[in-house]
C-alpha cells in the first residue's frame, strides 16, 4: 500500500513540475536543453470499472384521477321470443261459492209481539257446510216501557244456544222510567257466528231482561214489517282487540 502511495505522489509531482517547466521561456535561447528532472511518464488508461449493485425499487405512486365517463351505447336489438312453455298443471279448486249464496229471508208483517221474555220469531235455515260462518240480521221495531229504569235485551240463538264464537249477537233498549215516552224504533241487529253445526239450524230472535235489570214492558214489531236474514259465508269471523 505504501509503494502505491509513493508512486502516486511522484506522478503528481512530475505532473506539476511539467506544468511549471512548460511555462514560456524568458528568451529565445532558454528552451533549448530544458528538461523535467524526475518527471514520470503518463501511464495507459485503466480498465472500466464493474457495474454497481442495482438500487431498490421505489415506492408505488398514488392512484390517478378517474377518467371521464364514456357516452351511452346504442340500444341493442330486440331479442327473439323464447319457446312457448309447457302447459301447467291444473290449479286447486276454488272455494265452494255455493255456501256464500246460501241465504234465507224470513219476513213478517206487523207481528205485534208484546212478550217480555222468550222467543219472538224463528227462521229455519239449512247450513250446507261445517267450516263456514253464519251471518244473521234482524230489522224491525223495538220498544220498552216502564215506570222505573228498565232495560230489555234482544238476541239471536242458534238451535236454542247463543253464539259464543266470537261473541253473542244482541242489542238492547233502555228507559229511565218515563212511562209517557212510548217510542217504537226500527232497529237493526246483526253479527257473525262460527261453529254452528252443519244441517238444520233454527235461527231464533229472542228478548229478555238486561243484566242487572228486571221488569218493564217490551214490544216487538209494532205496525211494521220485521225480518230475519240468515246467510252462510265461507269466511272466519275475527274478534277485534282494539
Amino acid at each position: 500500500m505504501a509503494s502505491w502511495t509513493q508512486a502516486l505522489t511522484i506522478c503528481v509531482l512530475c505532473f506539476v513540475g511539467a506544468r511549471v517547466w512548460s511555462a514560456p521561456p524568458d528568451g529565445p535561447d532558454d528552451t533549448e536543453n530544458e528538461t523535467c528532472p524526475g518527471c514520470c511518464p503518463m501511464g495507459s488508461p485503466g480498465m472500466p470499472g464493474r457495474n454497481g449493485v442495482p438500487g431498490q425499487n421505489g415506492y408505488p405512486g398514488s392512484n390517478g384521477f378517474d377518467g371521464i365517463s364514456g357516452k351511452g351505447g346504442t340500444r341493442g336489438v330486440r331479442g327473439v321470443n323464447g319457446i312457448q312453455g309447457q302447459k301447467g298443471e291444473p290449479g286447486a279448486s276454488a272455494p265452494d261459492l255455493v255456501a256464500s249464496q246460501n241465504i234465507k229471508h224470513c219476513v213478517w208483517d206487523r207481528i205485534k209481539d208484546d212478550r217480555d221474555s222468550g222467543t219472538i220469531k224463528i227462521c229455519r235455515f239449512h247450513k250446507r257446510q261445517m267450516n263456514t260462518t253464519m251471518h244473521v240480521t234482524w230489522n224491525g221495531s223495538l220498544r220498552v216501557l216502564s215506570t222505573k229504569e228498565c232495560c230489555k235485551r234482544w238476541y239471536f240463538t242458534f238451535n236454542g244456544r247463543e253464539c259464543l264464537t266470537p261473541v253473542p249477537i244482541d242489542g238492547l233498549t233502555f228507559t229511565n222510567g218515563a212511562e209517557s215516552v212510548n217510542i217504537h224504533r226500527v232497529t237493526t241487529i246483526e253479527g257473525l257466528c262460527e261453529n254452528v253445526p252443519q244441517g238444520p239450524v233454527d235461527v231464533a230472535f229472542n228478548v229478555q231482561d238486561c243484566r242487572g235489570y228486571s221488569g218493564g214492558d217490551a214490544y216487538t214489531g209494532w205496525n211494521s214489517v220485521s225480518r230475519i236474514i240468515a246467510e252462510e259465508l265461507p269466511v272466519t269471523a275475527e274478534e277485534g282487540t282494539e
